[in-house]
């Protein structure tokens, strides 16, 4: 096995678990190498191993067939390996210009119009909309965060590119467009890393494909020798994942029940720009209303209104009927769109993490005190229930895939036993099993009473999820009906055609 990059025997544990063992990993010039597995099956562990991130306990990477040192991104990166991470790594306080400028597109200097005009020309090449005018990160949606994040790896000129997840919260028009870049990446000599859950993509753009499970290499192939469901087989281990247990005795009748979350003509405005527009739209017990849209278009801040973390500026909130106040708000649970940033704080143990939801910690508290046992035996009943892959409830949510992190936010909305629950992205960055089992989680929930808003960028899990769909553009929500209910008329309006 010889190429630009060699990774050979990378073995990483993290105590007692084993990350990788013994990996073998190969990437050639002007190719783009797929490395496919389920949450938790060491992608992005070898992937930092690679970049420098991480120092591995056994194992060596070559590039060119000298050893990189271990251990250390700068030697990486002026070798010619760069990285995008899944989670966006920026400055908040920084404007977009700035954040860019920490880049490679300001050349020796720091001339900030030079770096603007660089970064516009690689933005348009890409087909992205480039907010330059931005003078914080603060308005910028996570896709708009992730642009950034590949617009500044790319302007080191990298020979290896290493892309974690970069196309979960891409629109439709803009994932073709995204292929291309990386088909032209490749014909220039580049060596593209694609780390992805989404099969297709990959048996789509793929020059080879690498299977990881439980840390070990399950299979090297191309696809022209594979197939979609052989690979979905070896990702999961050939069995389906489990559905999680009953969530409730009584199951709802046919049909849908009376409203229970209603939206009346909600706007929001913000330094004179009107970011939602009469937003109207009824929420039965029962149904999953799915809205569709390309990210920056008020999906974000209906998110945080119906949290109450933001007031509208005309327009009410009803549930069950009854206008919304502060307790009534706790009725609904929100899955957010960025686990790391607004769902978790790492660095807290998980139990912990179950009591930022404030229907558990009124749950689990009694005269104003925490009751850390009943905590702690709720959570460890979650991760039995929604096959959490933790070793207890100690355990730092940092410790998790993000498949798991994405699973304990679901846990811990279902467990706050809301009325009303709205999730953003549900299945961002899931592998096949893990989105199977959280929309399960999800489906479970509306058919046992529950009222259901997903919003999302993927069409896929619109039309997998949703009894009814509507789109969101420029802050307004159109509902689409059946007949029109397709992935072409739905793309249409994402792009803000009319309706």
């Amino acid at each position: 096995m010889q190429g630009l990059l060699e990774a050979t025997g990378i073995s990483k544990s993290f105590g007692a678990t084993r990350a990788l063992d013994a990996v073998d990993f190969c990437a050639r010039p002007g190719e783009i190498h797929a490395l496919l597995g389920e949450n938790g099956a060491g992608k992005t562990t070898l992937m930092n191993v690679i970049a420098g991130h991480l120092r591995a306990d056994r194992g060596i990477v070559r590039l060119d067939g000298a050893a990189l040192r271990a251990g250390s991104p700068q030697t990486a990166l002026r070798a010619g390996i760069a990285t995008v991470h899944q989670s966006p790594l920026l400055f908040e306080h920084l404007s977009v210009a700035e954040n860019l400028a920490l880049g490679a597109f300001a050349g020796r200097g720091l001339a900030m119009r030079q770096v603007e005009q660089r970064a516009a020309a690689m933005a348009q090449q890409l087909g992205f909309a480039l907010r330059l005018d931005q003078h914080t990160l603060r308005t910028l949606s996570i896709a708009e965060r992730m642009r950034l994040e590949i617009l500044r790896a790319l302007s080191f000129e990298p020979r290896v590119l290493i892309l974690d997840e970069p196309t979960g919260l891409l629109a439709p028009g803009e994932l073709s467009g995204f292929l291309n870049l990386l088909r032209s990446l490749r014909d220039r000599g580049r060596s593209v890393i694609l780390i992805t859950h989404k099969l297709a993509e990959a048996m789509a753009v793929a020059d080879r494909i690498t299977m990881l499970r439980g840390g070990r290499v399950m299979a090297h192939t191309t696809p022209g020798q594979t197939t979609t469901e052989e690979l979905a087989a070896l990702m999961v281990g050939g069995v389906a994942a489990a559905a999680p247990r009953q969530l409730a005795d009584a199951a709802l009748p046919d049909g849908y029940g009376g409203d229970i979350l209603s939206i009346e003509g909600v706007c929001l405005e913000e330094n004179g720009r009107a970011i939602l527009n009469n937003v109207s739209l009824r929420l039965h017990a029962g149904q999953i209303v799915a809205v569709a849209g390309v990210d920056g278009n008020g999906q974000h801040e209906l998110v945080e209104v119906l949290a109450g973390v933001r007031h509208p500026s005309r327009g009410r909130i009803l549930i069950n009927g009854e206008p919304a106040g502060a307790e009534a708000m706790r009725r609904i649970a929100v899955i957010p769109q960025s686990r790391d940033q607004d769902g978790l704080i790492l660095d807290m143990e998980l139990w912990e993490n179950l009591l930022l939801a404030p229907a558990l910690r009124k749950l689990m508290s009694r005269a104003g005190l925490q009751l850390r046992r009943r905590a702690m035996a709720l959570c460890g009943e979650l991760i039995g229930r929604f096959a959490i892959r933790a070793s207890g409830v100690r355990d730092r949510a940092a410790a998790l895939s993000g498949g798991h992190r994405q699973r304990l936010m679901a846990a811990r909305a279902i467990a706050a036993r809301p009325a009303a629950l709205v999730a953003h992205d549900l299945t961002r960055g899931l592998d096949v099993g893990a989105a199977a089992e959280v929309s399960r989680i999800i489906r479970e929930f509306a058919r046992q009473g529950g009222a259901v808003l997903l919003i999302s960028t993927d069409l896929d899990e619109i039309f997998e999820l949703g009894d009814r769909v509507a789109v969101i553009t420029r802050g307004r929500l159109i509902e689409v009906s059946r007949q029109h209910r397709t992935a072409e008329k739905i793309g249409l309006l994402m792009a803000g055609a009319s309706e």
